[in-house]
């Protein structure tokens, strides 16, 4: 499959992550660059909360149930709108008319973006793609490539068992390993609404490859495009600058795309710089005004709803993407929040005697909501299964220090360009009472990497599974925007210097006076570019080598090209309805997503049931044991596929299906198809009117 052909499936994937949450966004007064920031965080609460719905009212899963659920969000947060307001949100037809086109000029004009503010954010956005799209193509190299990782079986098959039950809930699509309960699902939801519409065998791998790259090279820049709009105000050049930064860091979104691969956390982390925004916004009176420029409005018009219900959306789009994600994000979320409470209690104590109250109150009940979900985090027992996992330490303090600064964790070349402008932008935003908070919120996150990097495990980084990669996709979420804003403060400081050059050149030499003086906005884009030029495209070639690691040259192979087409050929023998038992360290669980044909065992682990474990380790006894083809008939299962293990060789987990082996020596099967090590075969050993051990 070409990159060609699969254009309409990004177009379909992109519309999904961000018109559902546009929709909503709008209804809730958002406006602008705001309101397309915050779009794909509530299109993933809304995809995953009707997944959820639909679910409890067994409803089957379709695209129609996030379209209705996008549509009776809208009309009831306007209706909570007008409630808060207490007036009619349109009073004449005129302002009708003009709210029927001001989604499509809210970026471009109007509203409140300046019009350059609106192009340069659309340009910023432009050139993200352009730059990451050329390291998909050149790294992926091909839509239908498999991930050759550890988790890719469970999230193919997850998407596969979704389209196979249409049941997309979050609270049952754990069940695909029998693991009862909540699992974040809001990622497989996304994909399984995109693999519907590809064409041929493996739609699954294709869809989940093309949502990688519209959260990579969309969702990611987009978020960070709200935090920057959120911090510096209508500013064309951080508008320009943000997105494409955004794309130079190698931790994320690029690590998470390959590492695990980790696709839930991928879209979630994407969504932590929104929330973030969101958070602030929350804060903004607490934090006070702008000092350089305290009349620059906010990134859309002043309302309670518009102020409060990004936040609140926030924790549930986060929660249905991963936890991962929304632990991160109260994490960066705590400076913002307590450089609200400051405020409010400031203004408080000058208020009089009610807001004196007010602010009295407020101090504790923040600081206990604070500590619960510090307690919840880092103590509670509810977690104590995800904190029990521990890690080799990987660097000693100092060098995963010196990693946090230069942006290189896993060894990869130090990203110089980037590490200098997020210093910049720190040493910017400490001189702002509006950004003063990213700057501890950046260094909390480096320090939880650190300690991640260099422990075995950590009370303080249990709850992102004490890995340090899943902590080292955080930094970006603070140093994207200080990078943005690092830039935009040199681009300042070198026209502040031109101009005074100008000026004494105009005292020495009167003609100079017509000179024009440099825009701030030109000289950030000059600026954008020579950042890329001298980064060799965003530091391409370490985002090209980790995708082609994974996707073209890994070094363990999960499925091969030879048994892909074997199981692909399998899947044309094996009736719609078929179950078939494998060893899935074999690569055989990947029947399912490229032939829709289920498998037994859809992932490397799994609490399996006692029948399936009867089946792993017995099944070659079939026709002498009675257990097995109870078993069998149980699980429905009906044919079997031999191969030898193959990922992670010697692991002994492979070794855990002992009953699938040697079956040309054993009663009962029958055999369909061979290709070397790989076999197909069909259990004839519990058939009607076979007797069991005659």
């Amino acid at each position: 499959m070409s990159w060609l052909s699969a254009v309409p499936l990004v177009v379909l994937a992109a519309a999904w992550v961000t018109l559902p949450g546009l929709v909503v966004g709008l209804a809730a007064g958002l406006r602008g660059i705001a309101a397309w920031g915050a779009a794909p965080m509530l299109s993933v609460g809304v995809i995953a909360g009707s997944a959820v719905g639909a679910s409890m009212l067994g409803v089957p899963w379709s695209g129609a149930a996030p379209v209705a659920a996008a549509a009776a969000f809208a009309l009831l947060v306007v209706g909570v709108r007008r409630l808060v307001l207490r007036r009619p949100l349109l009073p004449r037809p005129t302002v009708v008319r003009a709210a029927a086109g001001e989604s499509v000029r809210t970026l471009l004009r109007g509203g409140p973006d300046r019009r350059w503010t609106g192009l340069a954010a659309l340009g910023g956005l432009t050139i993200a793609a352009v730059l990451g799209l050329r390291a998909v193509l050149r790294g992926m190299d091909r839509p239908d490539a498999l991930s050759q990782t550890f988790d890719a079986n469970f999230h193919y098959n997850a998407v596969a068992r979704i389209l196979g039950t249409h049941d997309a809930s979050s609270l049952t699509v754990g069940g695909l390993v029998n693991s009862p309960g909540f699992y974040p699902a809001a990622w497989h939801d996304v994909v399984s609404l995109v693999a519907p519409l590809a064409t041929g065998p493996g739609g699954i791998v294709v869809a989940s490859n093309v949502v990688a790259l519209v959260t990579t090279l969309l969702v990611w820049p987009l978020s960070v495009l709200f935090l920057v709009r959120t911090l510096v105000g209508r500013s064309a050049g951080a508008a320009l600058a943000a997105p494409v930064l955004a794309l130079g860091f190698v931790a994320f979104p690029w690590t998470l795309v390959t590492y695990g691969a980790l696709w839930p956390n991928l879209l979630g982390v994407s969504l932590v710089p929104a929330a973030l925004a969101a958070t602030a916004l929350a804060a903004r009176p607490g934090l006070g005004p702008d000092p350089v420029s305290p009349a620059r409005p906010g990134p859309y018009p002043p309302g309670r709803v518009a102020r409060w219900f990004p936040a609140g959306a926030a924790v549930v789009a986060l929660g249905f993407a991963h936890p991962n994600a929304l632990f991160g994000a109260v994490v960066v979320a705590v400076p913002p929040i307590l450089w609200g409470l400051a405020g409010a209690v400031r203004r408080g104590l000058r208020g009089g005697v009610w807001p004196t109250v007010r602010a009295v109150v407020a101090v504790p009940v923040v600081l206990a909501a604070l500590g619960g979900v510090a307690w919840f985090m880092f103590v509670s027992p509810a977690l104590d299964g995800i904190r029990g996992y521990y890690w080799e330490p990987e660097v000693s303090v100092t060098d995963a220090a010196w990693n946090a600064v230069l942006h290189n964790p896993e060894d990869n070349a130090p990203a110089w360009s980037i590490a200098v402008l997020t210093v910049a932008g720190a040493v910017w935003a400490l001189r702002r009472a509006r950004t003063s908070w990213l700057v501890p919120a950046h260094l909390l996150v480096c320090t939880l990497y650190v300690v991640g990097a260099t422990t075995w495990s950590s009370v303080w980084t249990g709850v992102w599974y004490n890995d340090s990669p899943r902590i080292a996709a955080l930094v970006p979420v603070t140093a994207a925007p200080l990078a943005a804003l690092g830039l935009v403060a040199l681009c300042s400081l070198a026209r502040s210097l031109a101009c005074l050059v100008r000026d004494r050149l105009t005292r020495a030499a009167p003609a100079v006076a017509g000179l024009p003086r440099p825009r701030a906005a030109v000289l950030v884009a000059i600026g954008v570019i020579a950042v890329v030029v001298t980064s060799g495209g965003l530091y391409q070639r370490s985002h090209i080598d980790s995708l082609a690691a994974i996707y073209q040259t890994p070094e363990e192979v999960l499925v091969g090209p030879e048994q892909a087409r074997f199981l692909r050929e399998a899947g044309d023998l094996l009736p719609s309805d078929a179950v078939v038992a494998q060893n899935p360290w074999a690569g055989t669980a990947m029947l399912w997503p490229l032939t829709d044909r289920q498998v037994l065992f859809p992932h490397l682990t799994g609490v399996w049931s006692p029948d399936q474990r009867i089946i792993a380790e017995r099944l070659r006894d079939a026709s002498n044991d009675p257990a097995v083809c109870a078993a069998v008939a149980e699980t429905g299962t009906g044919y079997v596929i031999t191969a030898p293990p193959t990922f992670w060789q010697p692991d002994p987990l492979a070794t855990q299906w002992p009953g699938l082996d040697d079956l040309a020596d054993a009663d009962g099967f029958e055999l369909l198809a061979r290709d070397g090590d790989n076999a197909l075969w069909r259990i004839t050993a519990c058939d009607a009117g076979r007797v069991v051990g005659s």
